[in-house]
């Protein structure tokens, strides 16, 4: 092989003694390198694993080719040499012979014809070699050929896939781990043939390799492997010569033969196909050209074949097809095919492959074991395990959707079906454990999970076929699994095989099929006879390669002892050849057998016996593992035989090698190529090849050769061995398998302990067979335990026999077997140690005599269990003891509040947890037989729910418990709190058995008290799906009949409720719930009666109800629920259409079963409708004498009113309409007047459709009755439209017919009279309305359009519309369509255009399509009268007959060509007119049927859409077309192009050239150049960036930029354009326009250039008015601030010198005072002007006052001093300042700013100074920016009082705050100044500094304050001065000072 080096010497794998030198080859799985040996020098080829961590089948096909090649002796392949290991894998080692692959080659190179010869020739010899070392390559193709390029000679390589044996068996698998190469595969490859593998599996892959020769393509290209492997399966290549004519017709025909589809069609000998290869390149070589000649002259082979095809079966297999074509398009079938063993079941089976692979189907299959058939479900668990492997061959993505949908299917119960198919978890993951469930429970939630599970790979897309084979051997839960797949599986064929000599009519599987067969679903069984003896003949003569009549003696002698049985009959000629009898004539090139040496062979008729014989010519050691391998079953693996063999892996396969060979067992991997060197591997114990026995018959053979009396001894060594290989955590996989050893040798054991080990390990078998359903298994495995058991079980292995017996009573329980179960139940009731250990018996002896309809005998045995838990029933229950225990309950209730009940502890007592159990297990049994029990068992549960502990069951009897305080305790309020409770508590176990139940008590007995009965349907829905997936159908049943009965009582639209109905009704079938399906149906007839109008519509009998067969059914079963359901709804029925006396009588006989439905809303409707009966009676209330009726209506109209208070919404519009029937009777109109009106709008507000419709009714007959006709007749319309609203179409007839006068309007608007010589408008065709009234209510007489509709045509007419997108084309095409579905012979299409119609198609039978726009006003190709019509309606227009209609009959067309029959119809979108279809017949009258013109409505929905798309498709063509025209013409260059680094075009217009010198075809796909590179350096970072952050924001981007052209002139460019994203909103694309702006940028730099000069001098000039104002101003407030500080100096100097003296005169004073007052006491005159004049206080208050005075003065002073500090003026230089000085002075000068006002309180000011050395400044200018900044924040606190409060600026004070601090780290000090205002937006910030930008009114503000700040902060000290501010959050400036 010659490939280029790239891979540097330093990356080659290191390989002990080899020194790697070149890679000639790498790829995704291995690399190939030459490399020297370093001992010799020689040069090698090494071929190695890429894969750190490979494959084991990339282990065994390395491993493969070395053993098989090393062994060739042949120069025409690649020699290995050795198999080193490295790393994880190995290293092949092959010989150097330095050629190339002949797919490289012919890549480089073209082949002459002569050289294609030549090759193929030494491919003929290279084949014939492997065919005498019996090789099977299986992998041929041009690259497995290497070729010397100068001496074409040719070598075969890879033999990674080869096989040794002379046949093999392809499995079905998915083509992606299919082995070989798809496009060069051999049909038999697939594994979809049923065909063996052998050496003409080369052959079909060498015609495709010649194939590809001579046309340089393959014969087949696809790129879905499916769709390749169909092609190979059943499409012809097109022929060589037709692709390549000059390719001469025999080298075609040799290539055609060599890829016949059938390996006996093809070459059978490389030898024949040689000589034909060398008669053409003979003849082409001598003249050029290649005579025909017959081929195959010399094509005999040597090799003893029996051919595979199918003899005498082609009606059964065509049968079987014609059955998978009925699946595959929708339904479900089983086909069961019969005969004898060995007749070809399974090889008729088998043809149905090739089908599936072209509907994409999935084919699985599983075989039941005659010697494991206690192995539940084995066939089904193999059959998935097939199909999980299928599954997990697919992609990774495909797996994620398989994983989605399984999981959506199983929700929580997962674990379920892995316990079944273990390979399930490798693709759903791990999965919670399931909750357990009783027996039926458990089985019906398995069942259910299947069903779904199965329905998931049932689809169109891909059907499934399930192979069962042998079904004579399946077990009851496989059969059981069988039936319930095919109920409810559309797109499943079942296929099964049993051998029917060994069934009889009572056997399992016929009674299976009987089911089936009863429930009416499709079971076909064919049995296959043995061969006819033409038959066999043809077998005998294709086999012996002779005439049919030489074959004839050997078919006579063959049919004589095999019966005419395939099976036999090709092993019998096997055994003839081997055994030497069938030889070889070379002369006359057939076989050929001496008859009479054979007669005198004594051969046995007994086909067992025939292959015993044939197995023991085999070595002794494949003889013995064959033995051990038949007792474990069909299938086998090689680790399991190891062990049970005592040898090694290699040992065993060398032995069963032999076998393989003569294809007596058959491998069902390629796995066992690991072990086809025969010599140990490392890893032998880990590989584990299956195997299986190519037929029963063989099996049954090596059984047969151990002896009877060895053979349980034999078994149980088995299992023993078994046993000890398997550890205990693997025991469960390996359960079924050890058992069916150990049992079958059971018998022998002796040791105790032994036999107690077996016990209990059937015990785990019996428990694992329950779970999966199979309770016959169970059964089995617990009796096999029972009978291991010591006489003394019970005394010395107590637990382990309780547990046998009580599993095997349950067991048989579930199976129907009752006298066994009785069996068991006694033994465990005799020998039980307490009455705990017979609870489970107990309860499952309830539950069989409840199924077994002995429900008296079920309570007696709970109320003896109960008694001995001391819970004892009175033998009498009377309505006291009930009322007692109620009182009692309820007491003990109400000491809780309901969440201290939901608190309470679990309970966990065992006595109470069994008392709680078996109480539930009576309740529904009481419920039916004794409903006195059934309070008492509710309230008791209850009980002991407060008092022990809530149970798992406690939410049930909550639930219940609300039941009886509505119907005993009248206590409607308080259900709903039940209810929750109920609920709270079953929340926290969801998945708790009884969650379906509780859910349907609480809505259906209870929350339609409180709330309106439509909201409980959610809960009764959940209801039911948790009954099902937890298969409790019994009440999954309830609850769907109970969603039907509040659907349909709450005024559910009944077209939408009868499918729904129905729907329910199919599914309860399924189930068997007879009771609730007769519920069902009976609410499924109501509703047809009221849709369907019938002479009788109160009588019951129809397509799903009979009541007189139905109703003696319900009395006979004592259901009274369901009768009480029955007579309730002929009440209303009866009520509703008049019959009142029929009503009451129907009302009397639903009164004696009230009790059976207390509490559900049916009641208060009973209530409802027999009073209004009642009082529709017409006699007379009010008598004063009471009678029954008055009485019932006075009970009623108090049990409405009670339940009004509670639910107005169900009941107060009944309540109130009930009263006014009742006023009217009496005669109190006024107040009926208002009741019936507030009935009327009570049902309406609450949605109860049909009974707003009746108050109508009964107020349009109180009118009546009053005589006010007109009011009458509006009630009487709205109760018309309110009926036909609701879908009650017999009920609108009966108005109809009652009140014709008043209802004449609205039914002579609906029907117009119609005579023949009119237009017919097809408006029935769009109604959706019933179907006439003429018509029986059947589903078979419906008018709607979905009965009418032709499915098949709609869809495929929809596809190829949908499909077609050029307008033309698609006009073709719909007429095409339409004159076939309508039965038309001519058609026209019409459409608009530019304000006219064009006739734009015209269609005639047989005709080609004429497309031609034509204007409808030249066309003579239609009616115009009848377009114009159409045109003007808008309706489509059907003409029964043309010459008869009065203005149809004068049409120009009509007159010309009488047509017969015309049909006209619009085709809208969107209600706009965008296309007419006419069509004719010239030949019938009446030819357009009404299912026509609706099928016709269907394609014109989808031939709008089709339309519209063509449409927009034509525009858009011709808007394309516009727009490069106008992108030629704009200036510039329009471009699309890639969202890349070098900007990829896709288009660029013509204007790219004068713009880049480039043209248009050198830009695009950047063939020359990329537009990125001529782009000046400077500008391409900054431009990518602004494109960017434009692509970011999702904005248009502008960019100016430079470029440099082709010819290197530099050119400015503006550019704009924007980004298109994808369905992700990622960028993809960038559109957009380029211009030339040279000229303009030229024109820019000069105004720049000027602009430049004034911009300097304008910032000068701004420079020094801003010194000016700043000097001015600071001039002047100096001047001003100094004068003032000078005026107050003087006065204030003065004042504090006196203020001095004053105070020691004073004190002088006031001592002298003293000194008086104490040497002279004062007189009384004295002491009154002392006091007058308070003289203490004039002493003590006169120094204080006198040094206030200082302390003010001192003030003053200090406010002179800051004036100073804040005039001074600056110097010229900078001088050391305090800057809190400056600060101190400005906050002075502002202070009667900061103080409060009228408008607001005052500013805050908070000063947090840092501490700051003096810094050197012009601190003149730095208080001019701090009085700048201060001020600012003053007058935006002074505007934002304008707009508030003073309380609201009290409650939200306004503040500045000052700090400062010295930053260290930039040697600077910092002064903040920050406020709480309403802060900056964005825009005022970026200008606030700006000179003259103010953002004060008018006269308020020069704009140049912050202005001169930051020139003196920035210019003149060197600092900074920045802002921060954000709208609502306040503004704070930062000034930055440096130090020095």
């Amino acid at each position: 092989m010659k490939f280029s080096a790239s891979t540097p010497k330093n990356a080659f794998p290191t390989i002990s003694g080899y020194t790697l030198v070149e890679q000639l080859y790498v790829g995704s799985r291995t690399a190939v390198y030459r490399a020297v040996q370093v001992a010799d020098r020689r040069s090698v080829v090494i071929k190695v694993l890429q894969r750190e961590h490979p494959s084991f089948g990339e282990l065994v096909q390395f491993r493969n080719q070395y053993t098989i090649a090393k062994d060739l002796p042949m120069a025409a392949i690649i020699q290995p040499l050795s198999l080193v290991s490295l790393e994880n894998g190995y290293a092949l080692v092959m010989e150097d012979w330095e050629a190339l692959s002949l797919a490289k080659y012919c890549q480089q190179h073209s082949l002459t014809l002569t050289e294609v010869l030549d090759i193929t020739l030494q491919m003929a010899d290279i084949l014939h070699d492997l065919g005498q070392h019996r090789v099977v390559h299986k992998d041929i193709k041009p690259a497995n050929i290497l070729i010397r390029p100068e001496s074409k000679q040719i070598k075969l390589i890879d033999f990674s896939i080869a096989s040794l044996l002379p046949k093999e068996t392809q499995a079905i698998q998915s083509p992606n781990i299919l082995e070989g190469t798809l496009a060069y595969l051999a049909p038999e490859q697939t594994g979809r043939m049923n065909r063996g593998i052998d050496y003409r599996a080369d052959f079909y892959a060498l015609g495709v390799t010649l194939y590809q020769l001579l046309t340089s393509t393959l014969p087949f290209i696809a790129d879905d492997p499916l769709e390749l492997m169909h092609c190979h399966l059943a499409k012809q290549a097109v022929p060589v010569d037709q692709v390549r004519p000059e390719v001469p017709a025999p080298v075609a025909a040799i290539a055609a033969k060599l890829m016949a589809k059938n390996a006996e069609d093809r070459y059978q000998s490389a030898l024949g196909l040689k000589h034909d290869l060398e008669k053409c390149l003979t003849q082409w070589q001598a003249t050029g050209m290649i005579a025909a000649f017959e081929l195959g002259q010399r094509d005999v082979s040597d090799r003893f074949l029996i051919p595979e095809k199918l003899y005498g079966r082609e009606a059964e297999v065509q049968t079987l097809l014609e059955a998978f074509d009925r699946v595959a398009d929708g339904t479900a079938e089983l086909m069961l095919v019969a005969g004898f063993s060995g007749i070809g079941k399974t090889a008729v089976v088998n043809e149905v492959h090739k089908p599936i692979v072209r509907q994409r189907g999935y084919f699985i299959k599983g075989k039941f074991d005659q010697f494991n058939r206690n192995i539940p479900l084995s066939a089904f668990v193999q059959a998935l395990q097939d199909l999980m492997g299928q599954l997990l061959s697919e992609s990774d993505e495909q797996l994620q959707r398989w994983k989605a949908d399984i999981l959506a299917v199983v929700g929580e119960n997962g674990q379920v079906l892995i316990e079944v198919m273990p390979t399930l978890e490798r693709i759903i993951g791990p999965q919670p454990p399931a909750p357990e469930l009783s027996g039926n429970a458990a089985q019906h939630r398995f069942n259910s999970l299947f069903q779904q599970f199965i329905e998931i790979f049932t689809t169109q897309e891909h059907p499934l076929v399930l192979f069962l084979d042998d079904l004579q051997w399946a077990d009851a839960a496989s059969l059981q699994l069988m039936q319930l797949l095919m109920n409810d599986n559309g797109y499943l064929l079942i296929l099964g095989t049993y051998r029917d000599n060994e069934v009889s009519a009572v056997h399992p599987l016929m009674m299976a099929v009987q089911a089936l067969e009863k429930a009416e679903l499709t079971v076909n069984t064919m049995t296959l006879a043995p061969l006819e003896g033409d038959d066999t003949n043809q077998l005998v003569a294709d086999t012996l390669n002779c005439s049919t009549e030489l074959a004839r003696p050997l078919t006579r002698l063959i049919n004589r002892k095999t019966q005419g049985n395939p099976f036999f009959t090709t092993q019998f000629l096997k055994a003839l050849h081997e055994d030497g009898q069938i030889t070889f004539n070379c002369d006359r090139r057939y076989w050929e057998c001496n008859i009479a040496q054979v007669n005198a062979l004594a051969l046995t008729d007994d086909v067992v016996e025939f292959m015993a014989v044939q197995l023991q010519k085999l070595p002794a050691e494949t003889q013995q593992v064959l033995k051990l391998a038949a007792c474990m079953g069909n299938q086998f693996d090689l680790i399991t035989l190891g062990i049970v063999s005592a040898q090694s892996s290699t040992d065993v396969a060398r032995a069963l090698w032999k076998a393989l060979q003569e294809g007596l067992i058959l491998p069902t991997s390629q796995v066992y190529k690991f072990f086809q060197g025969g010599e140990p591997s490392e890893g032998e114990n880990t590989v584990n090849p299956a195997y299986r026995f190519l037929h029963d018959r063989i099996q049954q053979a090596a059984y047969s050769l151990i002896p009877d009396d060895q053979k349980q001894t034999t078994h149980y060594q088995i299992g023993q061995l078994l046993r000890k290989s398997i550890p205990d955590e693997a025991l469960e996989g390996h359960l079924f398998d050890l058992l069916s050893q150990l049992n079958a040798g059971a018998s022998k054991i002796t040791d105790s302990f032994e036999k107690q080990a077996l016990a209990s390990l059937n015990l785990k078998g019996a428990l694992k067979a329950k779970a999966s359903t199979s309770y016959a298994a169970a059964l089995k495995y617990c009796h096999a335990g029972i009978q291991l058991l010591a006489d003394d079980g019970w005394k010395t292995d107590y637990s382990l026999t309780l547990q046998l017996h009580e599993l095997a009573a349950e067991s048989a329980y579930l199976c129907g077997k009752n006298q066994v179960f009785e069996k068991y139940a006694e033994i465990v009731f005799d020998h039980a140690n307490s009455d705990l250990d017979q609870l489970n018996v107990n309860i499952i002896k309830i539950q069989a005599y409840t199924a077994q309809n002995r429900l008296i005998e079920a309570l007696e045995v709970a109320k003896a269990a109960l008694k001995k838990h001391d819970v004892i029933f009175p033998v009498e229950i009377s309505l006291e003891d009930i009322q007692q225990e109620l009182q009692d309950t309820q007491g003990k209730f109400s000491q809780f509040t309901p969440e201290e009940i939901a608190a309470l502890p679990k309970m966990t007592d065992t006595q109470s947890l069994a008392v709680m159990r078996l109480l539930l297990s009576i309740i529904a049994t009481a419920y039916i037989a004794d409903q006195t029990l059934f309070p008492l068992i509710i309230l008791k549960m209850v009980q002991w729910s407060l008092q022990y502990g809530n149970a798992p069951s406690s939410p049930y009897a909550y639930a219940c418990y609300g039941i009886l305080l509505v119907n005993l305790a009248k206590e409607i309020e308080a259900v709903s709190q039940v209810g929750e409770l109920a609920l709270k508590l079953l929340a926290e176990s969801p998945e708790s058995e009884i969650t379906a139940r509780t859910k349907l008590v609480v809505g259906s007995h209870l929350y339609h008290w409180n709330f309106h009965f439509q909201d409980s349907i959610p809960l009764i829905q959940e209801s039911y799906h948790a009954a099902l997936a937890i298969g409790d159908l019994e009440y999954a049943g309830y609850s769907a009949q109970v969603m039907c009965l509040g659907s349909y009582f709450t005024g559910q639209s009944l077209m939408q409720l009868e499918p729904h109905v129905q729907a329910y009704c199919h599914v309860l079938a399924q189930l068997n719930q007879v009771t609730a399906l007769r519920y069902c149906q009976l609410y499924w007839q109501v509703v047809l009666n009221l849709r369907h109008p019938n002479d009788d519509p109160s009588l019951l009998i129809g397509e799903a109800f009979d009541e007189q067969e139905v109703v003696p059914q319900l009395a006979t079963a004592n259901d009274w629920t369901g009768l009480y359901h029955f007579y309730c709804n002929k009440l209303i029925l009866n009520y509703l259409f008049g019959n009142i006396a029929h009503a009451l009588t129907a009302a009397e006989q639903a009164r004696l079963h009230e009790a059976s439905l207390a509490g559900m809303f049916i009641v208060p409707t009973f209530y409802f409708y027999e009073s209004l009966a009642i009082l529709g009676s017409h006699e007379d209330l009010r008598s004063q004498q009471p009678t029954t009726h008055s009485q019932r209506i006075s009970h009623n109209r108090a049990a409405l009113k009670l339940w009004a208070q509670s639910s107005p919404c169900n009941h107060q519009h009944r309540s109130d309409l009930v009263d006014a029937e009742y006023h009217r009777v009496v005669g109190c109109k006024a107040d009926a007047l208002e009741l019936y009106d507030r009935a009327i709008a009570g049902a309406k507000a609450n949605g109860y459709l049909q009974e707003e419709a009746l108050a109508n009714e009964l107020t349009a007959q109180f009118y009546l009755a009053w005589g006010k006709d007109k009011i009458a007749q509006d009630y009487l319309t709205n109760a018309y439209y309110g009926y036909a609203q609701w879908g009650a179409t017999a009920k609108v007839k009966a108005l109809e017919h009652r009140y014709p006068n008043l209802l004449a309007p609205m039914v002579h608007s609906q029907q117009p009279s119609v005579s023949t010589t009119e237009t017919v408008f097809a408006t029935d065709a769009f109604d959706a309305s019933p179907a006439s009234d003429t018509q029986p209510s059947t589903s078979g007489s419906t008018s709607s359009v979905s009965a009418a509709l032709d499915l098949t045509t709609v869809l495929r007419a929809s596809q190829v519309l949908s499909s077609e997108i050029q307008l033309d084309k698609l006009l073709a095409t719909l007429l095409r369509i339409v004159l076939e579905t309508a039965g038309a012979d001519k058609g026209g299409l019409l459409m608009p255009r530019e304000q006219q119609w064009f006739v734009e198609a015209v269609a005639i039978v047989d005709q080609p399509t004429q497309v031609e726009s034509v204007a409808l006003s030249q066309s003579v190709a239609v009616p115009h009268a009848l377009i114009n019509m159409v045109k003007h309606g808008l309706e489509p227009v059907v003409i029964m007959d043309a010459a008869a209609h009065p203005i149809l009959a004068s049409d120009a067309y009509v007159t010309q060509h009488q047509p017969k029959s015309l049909l006209c119809t619009p085709i809208l979108q969107q209600g706009k007119l965008i296309a007419i279809l006419y069509l004719e017949n010239q030949l019938t009258v009446g030819a357009f049927t009404r299912d026509r013109v609706e099928l016709l409505n269907v394609l014109c929905t989808q031939a709008s859409i089709s339309l519209a798309n063509a449409r927009l498709y034509t525009q858009a063509q011709e808007d394309q077309r516009r727009l490069v025209t106008l992108m030629s013409n704009l200036p510039g260059m329009a471009y699309v192009a890639g969202n890349d680094e070098h900007w990829t075009m896709y288009f660029a217009s013509e204007g790219c050239f004068e713009l880049t010198g480039y043209t248009s075809d050198e830009l695009i796909n950047n063939r020359v150049t990329d537009f990125g590179s001529m782009i000046h350096a400077d500008d391409i970072e900054a431009t990518g960036l602004e494109v960017e952050a434009a692509i970011a924001a999702q904005q248009p981007y502008r960019v100016t930029y430079r470029i440099r052209t082709k010819q290197g002139q530099e050119k400015w460019l503006w550019e704009q354009g924007q980004a298109l994203l994808d369905e992700k909103g990622h960028p993809t694309l960038l559109e957009g326009l380029i211009i030339d702006i040279s000229d303009r940028k030229a024109a820019e730099v000069a105004v720049v250039q000027k602009s430049q000069a004034l911009s300097e001098a304008l910032s000068q000039l701004q420079g020094a008015q801003l010194q000016m104002v700043q000097g001015e101003k600071m001039a002047t407030l100096g001047n001003l601030v100094a004068g003032v500080a000078h005026e107050i100096n003087n006065p204030i100097g003065f004042l504090n010198g006196s203020i001095r003296n004053a105070e020691d005169y004073v004190q002088d004073l006031l001592e002298h005072l003293k000194t008086y007052q104490d040497l002279q006491p004062p007189n009384d005159a004295v002491q009154a002007s002392a006091e007058e004049v308070d003289l203490d206080f004039l002493r003590e208050d006169l120094p204080k006052l006198l040094h206030s005075m200082k302390g003010a003065t001192d003030r003053i002073k200090g406010i002179s001093t800051s004036l100073r500090t804040f005039s001074r003026a600056d110097m010229e230089y900078k001088v050391r300042a305090n800057l809190h000085e400056g600060l101190d002075s400005t906050l002075l000068i502002l202070k009667y700013r900061l103080k409060a006002n009228d408008q607001r309180p005052a500013i805050e000011v908070e000063q947090n100074y840092g501490e700051l050395s003096e810094i050197e400044c012009f601190p003149g200018q730095l208080n001019q920016v701090f009085m700048n900044i201060l001020a600012n924040a003053i007058d935006m606190f002074d505007e934002i009082a304008q707009e508030n409060t003073f309380g609201t600026l009290k409650k939200q004070p306004q503040k500045i705050i000052i700090q400062t601090a010295k930053l260290a780290n930039k040697n600077a000090v910092e002064i903040r100044i920050a406020d709480n205002g309403e802060g900056m937006s964005d825009e005022v910030k970026s200008k606030i500094f700006d000179s003259s930008f103010t953002t004060k009114a008018v006269g308020k503000g020069t704009g140049l304050g912050l202005a001169i700040a930051r020139q003196i902060v920035v210019d003149t000290h060197g600092g900074t001065l920045d802002v921060q501010s954000a709208m609502g959050r306040g503004t704070e400036f930062s000034i930055r000072l440096p130090l020095n």
